[in-house]
């Protein structure tokens, strides 16, 4: 079984994070080649820390999002013969934090019957499958109505477009086309389970927990610090690799202080609202220091 991965990546300030590293690690364990497209600039210090991980490795600013890379990956692999004794294309990303083998994942998805797969599939929005790891079988890659589908990827203007114009109709797309599709978990509920359970995937034995997890409030239904408890138990490189990040990214005081905790620490110490009465108030650490009618 001859396997090609599309890593994309994107960073603000053009570091190759240990996370990002550890994710390539895993990630060569199941795939011949490694195509690395990053949505950014990175001086040559960091772009060396790719050095005998990846096949090939690209650095621009597209602004053409996760798919912008996945188009740039699998022209590059196309153009240069690479798919051609491929048997499996994989998009994945630098949203997830790894922190097992990829193995036994494919080892259960290669006894089933399904010409793509995703890690997820999602029933928020509308059936799909997540758009973060997913795996194309070859009569998928080369057909001519997937190809042009990659070709037709172009800029939006932001993340909810991407997910509207490419994560959410790609399934529905491949499915009529008469391809058929499975995921390694089906969510339960309607709501997305990477960001609302990533206690119940870890317990599924699935190893990519996102990074939305620990940033957003509304996000996770589970407790957070628990999840990193369960990170520390499984794989203590994996729970360093996600403390570094965020002290670089957010906090010298994560995990003490998580991310998604701030919003309800600016709540404590500054409250701006209208009251009942129509009074517009701000409370400082919960105590009124000021009122007024609104005119």
């Amino acid at each position: 079984m001859s396997r090609i991965a599309i890593f994309a990546s994107y960073d603000k300030n053009g570091i190759i994070h240990d996370y990002v590293i550890e994710y390539l690690k895993y990630l060569k364990e199941i795939a011949d080649k490694i195509i690395f497209i990053a949505d950014n600039y990175a001086d040559e210090q960091e772009q060396n820390k790719l050095k005998g991980l990846v096949d090939y490795v690209k650095f621009s600013t597209h602004g053409e999002y996760d798919f912008g890379s996945y188009k740039r990956g699998y022209y590059f692999a196309k153009n240069n013969g690479w798919l051609d004794n491929a048997n499996e294309l994989i998009f994945c990303n630098d949203s997830c934090f790894c922190i097992s083998s990829l193995i036994p994942i494919f080892e259960s998805m290669n006894k089933k019957t399904c010409d793509f797969w995703g890690m997820i599939k999602s029933h928020e929005i509308q059936d799909h499958l997540q758009s973060y790891f997913l795996v194309f079988k070859k009569d998928v890659f080369m057909h001519k109505k997937f190809i042009d589908w990659i070709g037709d990827i172009t800029h939006q203007d932001d993340v909810e477009n991407v997910i509207k114009n490419y994560e959410l109709p790609l399934t529905s797309f491949l499915e009529n086309i008469g391809f058929k599709s499975d995921a390694f978990y089906t969510a339960t509920g309607k709501r997305n389970p990477t960001t609302t359970k990533p206690l119940v995937l870890l317990k599924q034995h699935i190893p990519l927990v996102k990074k939305k997890v620990f940033i957003s409030r509304e996000a996770c239904e589970e407790s957070v610090r628990q999840l990193l408890i369960s990170v520390y138990e499984k794989d203590k490189v994996s729970y360093n690799n996600i403390c570094n990040y965020f002290k670089t990214d957010w906090s010298k005081l994560f995990p003490l202080i998580l991310p998604c905790d701030v919003d309800k620490l600016k709540r404590i110490f500054y409250q701006k609202g209208i009251s009942k009465s129509g009074r517009l108030y701000i409370k400082i650490l919960k105590i009124p220091v000021y009122r007024s009618k609104i005119k």
